[in-house]
C-alpha cells in the first residue's frame, strides 16, 4: 500500500477535526490545527511534493 504526504495530511486533518467535535477544553487549538494539515495537503500538492510515496514494498523480490 503506498500512501503518499498529501494523504497522509489529510488523513491527519480528519482525524483532528473528530477530536475537535468531542473535545470541550481546546476545540479552537484542534481545530486550527486540522485547518493546517489540510492545507498542508493542497501545499504539497501545488509544491510538488504530493508524489512522493511511502511505500511497504523496498522494490527487492520476495519469495525466490
Amino acid at each position: 500500500m503506498t500512501m503518499g504526504i498529501r494523504t497522509i495530511l489529510l488523513l491527519v486533518a480528519v482525524v483532528l477535526f473528530v477530536i475537535g467535535v468531542f473535545s470541550t477544553e481546546h476545540y479552537s487549538d484542534v481545530l486550527a490545527l486540522g485547518l493546517a494539515a489540510f492545507a498542508g495537503a493542497f501545499l504539497s500538492d501545488a509544491l510538488g511534493y504530493a508524489d512522493r510515496t511511502f511505500s511497504t514494498n523496498r522494490g527487492g523480490t520476495t519469495g525466490t
